[in-house]
């Protein structure tokens, strides 16, 4: 099943063909601990970000930016949030070559929420670790209530 997500993305127009195949499916190390391949490493400006206080019922929009500093194409296979109030609208799909950058657009919906509020997006990358979260933080006000 990873593998068949892995090879979603291509090529268009004449570009440069970025699909993945299982060729970037491969650890990293020997069992010896030595290290046997080149590999990506994301670096983000920024991962954890402070919308400040919102009202309650507000949708905010942030975009996290990278760049794969690493000697090796990033892939980032999936991205997730930890609960259904933030959405990680949009991200790379495909090789991102080393050197290059790229975003991931997050959408938080503070309705129903109230008080301080963390939201985790996860993402699942080719790098090692191979898990990055970004945390996208607010202070949600209410309404009084009569």
């Amino acid at each position: 099943m990873v593998a068949a997500a892995l090879l979603a993305g291509g090529c268009a127009g004449g570009e440069e063909d970025r699909s993945v195949g299982t060729d970037m499916v491969d650890l990293p190390y020997s069992a010896e601990g030595e290290k046997k391949k080149k590999m990506p490493v994301v670096t983000f400006d920024t991962t954890d970000v402070h919308l400040g206080k919102i009202l309650q019922g507000d949708v905010r929009s942030f975009t996290y930016n990278f760049t794969n500093t690493g000697e090796a194409p990033l892939i980032i296979s999936s991205a997730s949030a930890s609960c259904g109030c933030t959405v990680a609208k949009k991200y790379p799909k495909g090789k991102i070559m080393p050197g290059e950058g790229g975003a991931v657009e997050v959408e938080y919906d503070s309705q129903s929420k109230w008080g301080e509020q963390v939201s985790v997006i996860s993402l699942t990358v080719n790098a090692v670790p191979n898990r990055v979260e970004l945390a996208l933080r607010a202070n949600v006000i209410a309404p009084e209530r009569p």
